[in-house]
């Protein structure tokens, strides 16, 4: 139940972080935000880290190690879903980067873990979502599509990370964020700087917060439960985002974008019953 709770938790955080950072993004640029959304989340995690829990020791390099390839592709899963949301539509992005879900399920399954016909149908459900939700046509919302799915990968590399790094939660997020910004740092003072117009800063300091409190979760989640069950309770963000998107945001998908994200969510949604 833990779980559940605090992956849902995780979800939620990260669905409204994404709505607020989509503004901000759509008027600056995707590696800007991110840079803003790592800096607050590194200000809090790093020093609490150090001074709760000190310095990762001998037996948890493996663990740091793979926090710290976390972090890595961390960096390249929140740029795609940065970008994704520049030119794309909140529901229709969140809802395919929710396909992690499904990716880490069939990784699992790939890994040893049982699969029974129940699970097959809900993983083949996934699928088909996908390519109903990301079908280009006229509508400008089924822009950013292949930035989404590139993100629900990747990010299913960050969940693979975080089940087999055997340390305690703050110590790897505080090193998977920390070199998280140690990439974007550069990048971003490379192409463009940091600049956000004083207008726009309130959202993209709302959107770290958030950010921050879904990656606590997502952390936590992983170290409560197993992997399958922490991932689709975490992809869970899409259902949130199709919600917020519809109703805060006016977002008006085609039939078979709806279509799509039905399928998306539910077989996601599936996964996470019963598994």
């Amino acid at each position: 139940m833990l779980t559940v709770f605090s992956g849902l938790f995780s979800a939620l955080s990260y669905a409204t972080s994404d709505m607020f950072s989509q503004r901000v993004t759509r008027e600056t640029r995707a590696l800007t935000q991110m840079l803003w959304v790592l800096v607050l989340g590194a200000a809090v995690l790093v020093p609490v880290a150090l001074i709760l829990r000190g310095v990762p020791e001998e037996g948890e390099r493996v663990g740091a190690a793979l926090a710290a390839l976390a972090g890595v592709l961390y960096f390249g899963a929140f740029l795609c879903l940065l970008r994704g949301l520049e030119v794309g539509d909140l529901g229709l992005i969140s809802a395919l980067v929710s396909l992690e879900g499904a990716y880490l399920a069939v990784s699992v399954i790939l890994l040893g873990e049982p699969v029974t016909p129940f699970s097959a149908a809900a993983l083949a459900l996934c699928v088909v979502g996908a390519v109903l939700a990301s079908l280009e046509g006229p509508a400008r919302s089924t822009r950013g599509a292949p930035w989404a799915l590139a993100s629900g990968m990747l990010f299913t590399g960050v969940m693979l990370c975080y089940n087999y790094g055997e340390i305690d939660w703050l110590s790897q997020a505080a090193i998977s964020r920390g070199v998280s910004l140690l990439i974007a740092l550069p990048a971003a003072a490379l192409t463009g700087g940091a600049y956000i117009p004083p207008g726009l800063r309130l959202r993209a300091v709302g959107a770290g917060a958030l950010e921050l409190c879904g990656l606590v979760a997502f952390t936590i989640t992983f170290a409560l439960g197993p992997p399958a069950v922490a991932g689709v309770t975490i992809a869970q963000s899409g259902t949130f985002a199709v919600v917020l998107g519809s109703v805060l945001l006016h977002e008006r998908p085609r039939p078979n974008q709806w279509a799509g994200i039905a399928c998306t969510v539910t077989g996601v949604s599936l996964l996470a019953a019963i598994t």
